[in-house]
């Protein structure tokens, strides 16, 4: 198997969970939110979500910037638009 077909598998893996489709819904309509903000809007507790933020940022959906204690999120665009190339490839 390829490398692209791997990664792509590993992309499509994480938007396999509702949990993941929705935050990654939520980013894609903010430019950012910090983890504290997605636990407010998705109503779970917080491993739960950094638990889902960590299988979309090591899938490269989601990328992170530290800012003091804090980390913030948001939606790795261009890895959204590799997905969607390959999706409309098949």
């Amino acid at each position: 198997m390829n490398r692209e077909l791997d990664e792509m598998a590993k992309v499509c893996k994480a938007l396999g969970h509702p949990v993941r489709l929705n935050i990654l819904h939520l980013l894609a309509n903010q430019d950012e939110y910090y983890c504290g903000d997605i636990v407010s809007l998705v109503g779970m507790a917080q491993s739960t979500v950094s638990h889902h933020l960590k299988i979309l940022k090591d899938s490269g959906l989601v990328e992170t910037e530290e800012r003091g204690t804090f980390v913030c999120y948001r939606v790795q665009r261009e890895k959204l638009s590799e997905l969607s190339v390959f999706l409309l490839s098949l």
